[in-house]
């Protein structure tokens, strides 16, 4: 058995409270309901978002999970990991160094350690998004409830999460991340309840 201590590593107990944050999640659920009627502000969000998209007139509404979808791997992996590459090279007088990109990460800070970690929590939450988007396009296409969940995670995480996490505004960036993890999570439990 090991000699180390459970709490190897911990100079600061007290930070270990932040996981008691987790039921607060839950809590949401019914917030991210509330938000996503049909008809609602979401709905016209995800609608004027999906109308932008070149070629997205002909976007039917069992396809409107795959379109949101498509946005969100755009976002998730193209534009925010284009950002954060860009950041690593503004962090270097010499520019980005291509041949070993990721060298100097650890000396991040500021802006580029924002870009950098604002993409990593994007990609970090992509496969609960995805797995829920998945079940609904399978279990419910069709379903302007669960679209609108799903919508909304993406909503919250492009258009809010980021700037916010951008911008240095801790409490805004919070509140985003909870609405969107809420509301993933709220799409899984509504299929499990057998919402079609």
């Amino acid at each position: 058995m090991s000699s180390k201590s459970f709490f190897d590593g911990v100079v600061n107990p007290q930070g270990l409270l932040t996981a008691a944050v987790g039921p607060v999640f839950l809590a949401a659920i019914p917030v991210t309901n509330y938000i996503t009627a049909p008809n609602g502000t979401v709905q016209k969000a995800i609608e004027t978002l999906l109308s932008i998209i070149p070629g997205s007139d002909s976007i039917s509404k069992d396809r409107v999970v795959p379109a949101l979808s498509a946005f969100y791997i755009f976002w998730t992996f193209a534009a925010t990991g284009a950002a954060s590459v860009g950041g690593l090279g503004a962090s270097r007088k010499e520019g980005l160094d291509n041949n070993h990109p990721r060298k100097d990460i650890n000396n991040l800070t500021g802006l580029p350690l924002r870009l950098r970690s604002a993409h990593y929590n994007l990609m970090e939450m992509f496969p609960g998004f995805a797995l829920a988007a998945a079940l609904a396009q399978v279990s419910a296409p069709t379903n302007q409830n669960l679209i609108n969940l799903l919508g909304l995670h993406v909503l919250l995480k492009s258009f809010v999460y980021y700037p916010a996490y951008l911008l240095d505004i801790a409490p805004v960036r919070s509140l985003a991340h909870l609405g969107a993890t809420a509301s993933v999570i709220n799409v899984a439990w509504l299929l499990a309840l057998g919402v079609k």
